[in-house]
């Protein structure tokens, strides 16, 4: 009788051992799906910082960190100091190799007019289907008036 005693704790041990680790995962998958969920509504904006005449194109970091084939939307404030008409933005990269880093003509914010002495934010999207391809390069992020003046910056684009 007294070892039918023990196998029974011993059947009754495993059978909470068993339940408990499953207990444990269902919590664990859980909270991780519930914090990767909150996470991705969770976005912190970026910097405002106002260009000027003596930096006349700004942006939040001078390193763009893309993606690759993930959509990338940065933004960038610019002062008009000799730009006439609508001002136009583009991003362009230095071909290496076989493929560019990014195709010319794929990265190009919708013009805006700019009054004199004053500043404006361009937004530029980057598509997923542009960015295929793993590379660090330096590129030239340029802005035209329609009539008159022209801007560039060199920044540092790094696809990942």
């Amino acid at each position: 009788m007294n070892k039918r005693a023990s196998l029974s704790l011993s059947i009754n041990a495993i059978v909470i051992l068993v339940l408990a680790i499953t207990m444990l995962g269902l919590g664990l998958a859980f909270t991780k799906g519930m914090f990767g969920k909150l996470s991705s509504k969770l976005s912190v904006p970026e910097p405002d910082i106002p260009a000027t005449a003596d930096d006349k194109i700004v942006l939040p970091s001078e390193e763009l960190v893309i993606t690759k084939n993930k959509e990338f939307i940065f933004s960038v404030n610019v002062y008009n100091d000799d730009f006439t008409g609508p001002v136009k933005g583009e991003l362009t990269c230095p071909q290496q190799g076989t493929a560019a880093a990014i195709p010319p003509n794929t990265v190009i914010s919708g013009p805006q007019d700019i009054p004199p002495g004053e500043d404006k934010g361009f937004k530029f999207i980057v598509a997923k289907d542009v960015v295929t391809q793993s590379s660090t390069r330096v590129c030239t992020l340029s802005f035209k008036g329609e009539t008159a003046g022209e801007e560039s910056k060199q920044i540092v684009v790094s696809i990942k």
